[in-house]
């Protein structure tokens, strides 16, 4: 149902294709499909259950469209007020703007663009459910933990956590925060600090690098995709792609026989202002497997 037949499945695969369709079970409520689709012995009935778990994926991110609509109006306000250290957005709307469901998806999309640890809170009858994410090195119970007088419970790990509070006690969560965000110290940016496994010579650039790559699944949080550094690609094409705010950017190198198709996700303001077609540019990638219409080719994704 979610188009991997055929291709090769890998923990990249899984994170994306996969484990958000199961986590929207337990977003909307009902995690117990999700634990049906596992013990079903008949598959008829596994295909039915998949279908419903696809649907409430769909239905996950309709939610996060709404909820990360609402949110990004308040952006630039809220980290105005606490000084680029956090964003915290509130869902004071009354129409739950913010589904419950998904106020983890909107902090995390908060750190991705604007690389703060940020928060999303909702309304549920009488309480705040909120969740945060964090980077740059800030842990976020430290911050909750001298709140923790205030919450009805809360709990999480180091860069992802969630609590909740009565709403009456509002103004005493956001005056706690005015008290200890001056507090928080923030380290370099994930973006401005990037590990290099291995600088690849132009002769040494061929699609077996691929073979090493696999050797180093399954990637994730705690080991992460295998980073090269070239020096000296030649950008023999480019070409923006999406009708999005954030467009992305193709393009491709020409070393020698070979030509190789790189992704720079993001990367469409970087043409013409960073560089520009036939330039030679010094590139952090990662090595990847591009699949269309049944066929696997590789390409390189820029960092």
């Amino acid at each position: 149902i979610q188009g991997l037949l055929g291709k090769r499945i890998t923990a990249t695969e899984l994170s994306w294709n996969i484990n958000p369709a199961l986590n929207a079970t337990g977003r909307l409520g009902r995690p117990e499909i999700g634990l049906e689709l596992f013990l079903e012995k008949n598959p008829e009935k596994r295909t039915e259950i998949a279908k419903r778990i696809v649907e409430m994926n769909n239905k996950r991110k309709e939610l996060g469209n709404d909820g990360w609509n609402f949110a990004s109006s308040r952006v630039n306000d809220s980290i105005e007020k606490y000084g680029g250290k956090l964003c915290v957005i509130i869902d004071d709307s009354g129409e739950q703007k913010i589904n419950r469901g998904v106020s983890g998806t909107i902090a995390g999309k908060l750190v991705n663009i604007y690389d703060i640890p940020s928060m999303a809170i909702t309304f549920v009858d009488e309480n705040a459910i909120g969740s945060m994410r964090s980077c740059r090195w800030f842990e976020v119970l430290s911050l909750l933990d001298k709140m923790k007088d205030i919450f009805i419970s809360y709990g999480g790990h180091a860069y992802a956590a969630g609590f909740s509070f009565k709403k009456e006690r509002l103004p005493e969560f956001l005056s706690a925060l005015e008290k200890f965000v001056p507090e928080m110290e923030l380290g370099i940016s994930e973006a401005e600090s990037i590990n290099v496994d291995a600088e690849i010579p132009l002769d040494y650039l061929k699609p077996d690098l691929l073979t090493l790559v696999d050797d180093f699944e399954p990637y994730g949080a705690e080991n992460r995709e295998l980073t090269f550094m070239s020096k000296n690609l030649l950008i023999s094409d480019a070409l923006i792609l999406g009708k999005t705010e954030r467009q992305h950017l193709k393009l491709t190198f020409d070393i020698g026989k070979l030509k190789w198709p790189a992704m720079f996700w993001g990367g469409a303001e970087s043409l013409g202002r960073d560089f520009s077609k036939g330039d030679r540019v010094d590139v952090l990638y990662q090595v990847t497997r591009n699949f269309y219409n049944g066929s696997e080719s590789p390409q390189l994704i820029i960092k």
